[in-house]
């Protein structure tokens, strides 16, 4: 009975040991950030996309592009009550360790994301909001 014991608490050992660099955040985030980002699910200021292989009409969704630049699709003005229509918004994008900048232009003005990136799978991206500010044009 205790060998039967000792085999199973070195298994959970090992299954622990495992699953403990999944958590990591990427070491080198522009390599793997770029593409096409869809599908934001929230919870809290945790963000989580899926990698796809296009933007998708009428639908919020990120295009982060080697050369620095991104496309942000998302509502295209003021009213967010439905039916909403949606505009592609340029940008750029800059990262720094583990943190990504991103300036981009909006309905009335520029918004500036900082958020660090906390997973990056193959088909899957998730983000910490640490700051969002949105710049009125005047």
């Amino acid at each position: 009975m205790r060998f039967i014991l000792h085999i199973l608490v070195i298994l959970l050992l090992f299954t622990c040991l495992a699953c403990e660099n999944e958590n990591e955040p990427a070491m080198h985030p522009e390599s793997n950030i770029t593409g096409y980002w869809i599908n934001p699910v929230y919870y809290n200021n945790i963000v989580t996309y899926e990698r796809s292989y296009q933007l998708m009409d009428h639908e919020y969704g990120l295009a982060i592009k080697s050369d620095n630049s991104l496309i942000e699709r998302k509502n295209a003005g003021w009213c967010g009550t439905p039916p909403l229509s949606y505009a592609d918004f340029e940008g750029s994008w800059s990262t720094k360790d583990s943190t990504i900048y991103i300036t981009v232009g909006y309905w009335g003005g520029t918004t500036e994301y900082e958020w660090k990136i906390m997973r990056i799978k193959e088909k899957l991206l998730s983000i910490e909001v640490i700051n969002q500010e949105h710049n009125i044009d005047q």
